[in-house]
């Protein structure tokens, strides 16, 4: 257990911004999943090895899977993300840097979770797609790319908590 000191901390416009964007992005999310599940044939790609190509297929009503789980991680990180006094920090809370930190930790939150949605929808159009025989696969690029923008995200956010340590 962490000793943090717990503190009301108003988030800043962009933290706001992302938030929106997020609730959007689950919405749309299940509408344009709902949408192509008709158009969909009976078996779907249902997972994906490595190298970003299709090593089993199943039932089409699995295309619902990666919205649910999308939404389950969403609505933990939201909650999550709103009290950050609870996170481990890369330096120590004091009163004076808490707001400052808590602002960046909320913010980072909000970006894991806009990135999240954005692999889930681009895995859920892409098994539309191939579902369609519009496409063969993720792609070799999907997971190394995964990675490096995971890194990014992390590092900014320790360079960041860095930065606001007073």
């Amino acid at each position: 257990m962490n000793n943090n000191p717990i503190i009301k901390v108003k988030p800043t416009q962009f933290t706001k911004i992302l938030e929106i964007v997020n609730y959007f992005l689950i919405v749309t999310f299940w509408v344009i999943t709902s949408l192509a599940y008709k158009h969909l044939p009976d078996e779907i790609p249902t997972y994906y090895n490595g190298l970003g190509e299709v090593d089993a297929y199943g039932d089409k009503s699995t295309i619902f899977f990666l919205p649910l789980i999308a939404t389950v991680l969403f609505v933990i990180v939201s909650i999550t993300a709103k009290k950050p006094h609870i996170f481990n920090y890369t330096v120590v809370i004091t009163s004076e840097n808490a707001e400052a930190q808590y602002k960046n930790a909320m913010r980072l939150m909000q970006l894991v979770n806009l990135f999240m949605l954005l692999i889930f929808i681009f895995i859920d159009y892409k098994t539309i797609q191939i579902a369609l025989n519009k496409a063969d696969g993720l792609g070799i690029w999907f997971l190394p790319l995964i990675g490096i923008v995971i890194i990014f995200i992390i590092a900014y956010n320790v360079i960041q908590s860095q930065k606001k340590t007073i």
